[in-house]
């Protein structure tokens, strides 16, 4: 089973993959540069969004072309990182959360496929991301003794601006509890392409007006160590994951045709 990789700010190489070739994947969509490898004998397919030299600002990244890449490679299963804004005091940065809901506050991205080959599709959101997947994700971070949060609800901007006091606020009373820019709408992508997509907010710092000084040096310098801890933590994952693994959103086109 193939394993596709997506990852933020900060998380431009993964550790430990071997056999690396680099290819320029071309999609309906537009073409796609992604690093292609082995981890445990697992073939991945490597995408850092914003570029190897994060140059892409989070609205002009081709979410459609990312995720129809990987469906074209063949990936089943979608491992993502999103590196995000914290308003809860207790998740400091280098904080590894669970996302559990997404709020989206974005505008003019493309984000769904659909009408597709004359077919229209209204998928199940109800839970964004893979409870399946999540099991071997904490069952890997068990073993590794990386403590991962639970109920994160991710509320997307537009980007690259940082959000204000207001719009933190407005957030809280919302029930968001982490902000970013980028994870909207590519879960919801994954599962219009019947993929598993699951993502691990990594704090970077907290959110506006609960950090006075908020810097883009800042998300670096926290997030700098923190590259290889990912990487082991999604490599023993895919070596975790069973070759007849099964997830609900391997079936989210069942009823979602009319």
């Amino acid at each position: 089973m193939k394993i596709g990789l997506i990852t933020g700010t900060g998380l431009y190489s993964l550790p430990n993959l071997q056999n690396t070739i680099k290819e320029q994947i071309e999609t309906p969509y537009g073409s796609v540069n992604a690093e292609i490898g082995e981890w445990s004998g697992r073939e991945v397919i490597f995408i850092p969004r914003h570029g190897k030299n994060h140059t892409i600002a989070p609205s002009d990244i081709n979410y459609q072309a990312n995720i129809y890449a990987l469906y074209q490679k063949g990936v089943k299963i979608i491992l993502a990182t999103s590196v995000s804004g914290s308003l809860n005091i207790d998740w400091k940065p280098g904080t590894f959360v669970f996302l559990d809901q997404f709020l989206d506050f974005t505008y003019g991205r493309k984000y769904t496929f659909y009408p597709l080959n004359g077919k229209l599709a209204h998928v199940n959101m109800t839970d964004p991301y893979c409870g399946e997947t999540k099991k071997y994700i904490q069952k890997a971070a068990d073993e590794l003794g990386i403590d991962i949060r639970k109920g994160g609800v991710y509320c997307c901007f537009n980007g690259p601006r940082f959000e204000t006091r207001a719009e933190i606020r407005m957030v809280e009373m919302l029930g968001g509890n982490l902000v970013g820019q980028t994870n909207f709408p590519e879960c919801v992508l994954a599962r219009e392409l019947e993929m598993s997509y699951a993502s691990i907010a990594i704090v970077s710092n907290y959110a506006a007006g609960i950090d006075e000084d908020l810097t883009a040096s800042e998300l670096t310098e926290n997030l700098s160590t923190l590259g290889d801890t990912v990487g082991h933590l999604f490599q023993r994952t895919i070596e975790l994951i069973p070759d007849d693994f099964d997830s609900p959103a391997f079936h989210s086109l069942d009823k979602a045709i009319l």
